[in-house]
């Protein structure tokens, strides 16, 4: 990709509202979305009903006057880009890299779109010259989470920058969602994150709109009062409270099937459980409650 030549703006981290000192500036092109910014961030290689179900919670947000912003990566970042663009919503693109050296060439088109549109930007992390390497990207996504009122979680993997964002989230005290269905998202469930649902395999619309209700619920929720810290056995049914419990004492290290006293009784209540939409298998053999708590 052709360097990006348009005027830009140099800001200081503490310009930006950002935590923590920030020696060098930030290079801005284009526009800076006003708050409240949802960051949407997922895996590079991202399951196609999962980039499908990109669109609905894009707009949810937009809706309710929620800008958008992510790390402009493949997969779930352009995605949810892409989604923005298409609707007009503002958005801003953490990039990890200097204008002079875009990264991922890929997304010519998709960045050369944003700046051309009214109502999204470009944010460097790094100035000019800066070679691309493996340590910027987490820099990168401190500064997405850093600029996010809230942080939603696409789909991950167990060892990614995206569950490792999604941790980030949580530890800075920023509301963290997810969608089932992923190991890295079951895991965040585990620590304390919001469950809002899974993505539809097929393409059924009434699926998806739904799934954009429950992400503008929970958007809904932050813009007035917090979500209810209440103990999430009490939406459980009677008969598997017992289950709820051991979860529940599990905390983010989440419960296995052997250490639980009867594996068979376990195995079948799990199964129930997870058609009810009350656990998900984060990682094989590791199961959460969803909306669980750390202890």
């Amino acid at each position: 990709m052709e360097p990006i030549d348009q005027p830009c703006l140099s800001l200081t981290g503490i310009q930006l509202g950002l935590p923590g000192a920030r020696r060098k500036p930030l290079e801005l092109v284009g526009a800076l979305p006003a708050g409240p910014r949802l960051a949407v961030v997922g895996s590079r290689a991202a399951h196609r009903h999962v980039l499908r179900a990109l669109g609905p919670i894009v707009e949810a947000a937009g809706l309710r006057g929620w800008a958008l912003i992510s790390g402009g990566a493949l997969g779930i970042d352009g995605g949810a880009h892409r989604a923005a663009l298409e609707r007009g919503i503002p958005q801003l693109a953490v990039l990890p890299c200097g204008r002079d050296r875009v990264y991922p060439p890929n997304h010519a088109r998709l960045f050369g779109g944003m700046v051309a549109s009214d109502c999204a930007g470009l944010l460097f992390a790094h100035p000019p010259g800066t070679e691309t390497n493996r340590e910027m990207f987490a820099s990168r996504n401190a500064i997405v989470v850093g600029l996010a009122d809230a942080v939603l979680v696409a789909e991950a993997g167990l060892r990614s920058g995206s569950r490792g964002t999604g941790l980030l989230g949580l530890r800075k005290g920023v509301p963290v969602a997810v969608l089932s269905g992923s190991a890295g998202c079951g895991a965040l469930i585990g620590a304390g994150a919001r469950a809002l649902g899974e993505a539809p395999l097929d393409s059924d619309p009434e699926r998806l709109r739904a799934l954009g209700c429950s992400v503008g619920a929970w958007l809904d929720e932050l813009g007035g009062a917090p979500p209810s810290a209440a103990d999430p056995i009490t939406s459980w049914p009677a008969h598997l409270a017992w289950l709820a419990q051991l979860l529940d004492a599990a905390g983010p290290a989440g419960a296995t099937i052997d250490a639980m006293p009867d594996p068979i009784q376990a195995a079948v209540a799990l199964c129930e459980a997870e058609l009810l939409g009350l656990v998900c298998e984060a990682a094989a053999g590791r199961w959460f409650a969803l909306g669980q708590r750390p202890s």
